[in-house]
């Protein structure tokens, strides 16, 4: 007999959901334990994020290239030498200088116009404060006194498979202690950066760029997507949607804020579990609250505004690993949350008319259940998954 993925399994629970006219919360603790006994251990932790950080001076650009655990191996498997699919330090330190190497030939820069070739200056195994473990490599390219004008990282060849295509690399380039350091985010589709280094930021080009970042972050966050979904699904009227969603709006905004200023701060871990928790607490809900004008739904917007607050902590993270610029700092966490709000609100558009059109047919009570046991089935998945460090959700 074929075995199956944890994601087909993941599926056959929902089918058999679906053929069942109630659920109880034996089946879910059951289906808890199901996941929990069939996970392994991740890989490697998927970031899918890389990240580059370029000095310069007067005479030379240093560039600083960090690259995770799962992402070496996808570049080399041989760096992987037990072959356990787990990089260790003594791994990374062992095969750091070669892969440095290698990827030496996929950087280039260009200063003041001119092509240069950086240089290897060393590589070092590197962890960071969520225990993810990095490959850091120094790069070096030597300049004339004269500081330089301008400046173009192109990572075209490095953005390539076997980087998957969703990989991004987080750049930010200091130039001098009395200027702001500036900000990109490349991937495939856009490789290239490019700097001026002797002109003022355009700040209005940094805030549309901040409010992308959060449009951008809304839709590939699967989490915070299922979590608005679990929320209106109930709903059947547009004006206590409207209520439960400024409620999350105002909660997220504020420890946003908070977060990314570094005044409130949370373990990431945790934060993540807290996240899914409440995308599971409030999937489990939806089962005993019909519709918007149930009153048993009055209480919504309050339990949406406690939630809210975890997952503010959590666009902060996105925040923190994008880096924020000291010049329109402000400006750009604020366009950052117009980016979010943005998405929320399309994300909002698209399913509301499929559920206004449910509950006018009569459909909404099948709607809600089927709807909110996929729901809850990622909830606990990644919650399980989070808590233990875990590797087996499909997203």
């Amino acid at each position: 007999m074929k075995t199956m993925s944890p994601w087909h399994r993941c599926v056959s629970a929902v089918h058999h959901l679906r053929q069942s006219s109630g659920i109880s919360l034996g089946r879910w603790f059951g289906l808890a334990a199901i996941l929990l006994v069939h996970a392994r251990p991740g890989t490697a932790h998927e970031i899918n994020t890389s990240y580059s950080v370029v000095s310069v001076r007067s005479d030379s650009v240093r560039l600083i290239l960090s690259i995770d655990e799962a992402d070496l191996i996808r570049l080399d498997p041989q760096i992987d030498v037990n072959g356990d699919g787990l990089l260790y330090r003594d791994e990374v330190r062992g095969g750091g200088e070669a892969m440095a190497l290698k990827l030496q030939d996929r950087l280039s820069t260009e200063v003041d116009g001119e092509p240069h070739t950086p240089e290897m200056l060393s590589a070092a195994p590197e962890v960071d404060v969520d225990g993810n473990l990095f490959l850091r490599i120094v790069y070096d390219v030597p300049l004339a006194d004269e500081p330089p004008a301008t400046l173009v990282l192109d990572l075209e060849k490095f953005l390539q498979a076997p980087l998957l295509d969703e990989h991004k690399n987080l750049v930010r380039v200091f130039v001098a202690s009395d200027q702001p350091e500036l900000l990109a985010v490349l991937s495939a589709s856009s490789p290239v950066g490019r700097f001026q280094l002797r002109e003022e930021v355009d700040l209005l080009a940094q805030v549309m760029h901040f409010v992308w970042l959060g449009v951008e972050h809304i839709f590939i966050g699967y989490d915070h997507i299922m979590f608005l979904a679990a929320l209106i699904v109930i709903g059947s009227r547009l004006g206590p949607l409207v209520k439960i969603v400024s409620a999350f709006t105002v909660a997220h905004s504020i420890t946003l804020i908070l977060a990314a200023l570094e005044i409130v701060s949370l373990p990431t871990r945790w934060v993540e579990a807290g996240i899914a928790l409440s995308i599971a607490y409030v999937a489990l809900e939806n089962f005993w609250i019909r519709g918007a004008s149930h009153r048993g739904a009055s209480h919504r917007w309050m339990l949406t505004f406690a939630f809210g607050f975890v997952h503010g902590f959590g666009f902060a993270n996105v925040l923190r690993d994008l880096g924020l610029p000291s010049q329109g700092l402000v400006s750009s966490l604020l366009a950052f949350n117009v980016g979010v709000e943005i998405g929320q609100v399309v994300i909002v558009a698209i399913l509301l008319p499929g559920i206004l059109w449910a509950a006018k047919h009569g459909h909404q009570q099948r709607l809600v259940q089927v709807a909110s046991a996929v729901i809850l089935l990622f909830g606990v998945g990644w919650f399980v998954e989070r808590v233990f460090d875990l590797s087996y959700m499909p997203i």
